[in-house]
């Protein structure tokens, strides 16, 4: 397994060279003194660099044994998943904001990460009714209006 973490760090490092590179001779890193359109994304290449290498270097020891990368059956989860939010944007429009993101929440946690129905049913309740207080009543964010609200 960590031969894929060590090609995943030093693809992150291909990518954070390229943001460094881009923000340097592209963008404008200072701009008349200030913070130019490139300042931002050298701060993340840089960062994205440092944890590349941190990355590469924690799994630098060989795998001890062969880890199949896709294993029998695995396609299951994420087609579920897929189709789970595949459904959410469908119906995002008809039966509402918070309506649609309570099934979704419940949904995944109940398909995908397999957790007890009850636990999924109160997680996606709460994270619905989190998303009415915080974006319906305290930013005042226009939602379309559904089954419940």
């Amino acid at each position: 397994m960590r031969s894929w973490q060590r090609l995943c760090a030093v693809f992150f490092l291909l990518v954070s060279g390229v943001v460094l590179y881009q923000s340097i001779r592209v963008l404008r890193v200072l701009d008349h003194g200030q913070p130019g359109s490139g300042f931002m994304p050298l701060g993340l290449g840089i960062v994205l660099a440092i944890l590349s290498a941190v990355l590469f270097f924690q799994n630098r020891v060989r795998d001890e044994q062969r880890v199949r990368f896709w294993q029998p059956r695995a396609w299951v989860q994420p087609l579920v998943a897929v189709a789970i939010t595949a459904v959410f944007i469908v119906v995002f429009d008809d039966i509402g904001a918070i309506t649609s993101v309570t099934v979704l929440v419940a949904g995944w946690l109940w398909l995908v990460g397999k957790k007890r129905f009850v636990v999924a049913a109160i997680a996606g309740a709460l994270t619905g009714a989190a998303v009415y207080v915080v974006f319906a009543k305290l930013l005042l964010t226009p939602f379309p209006r559904g089954l419940l609200f």
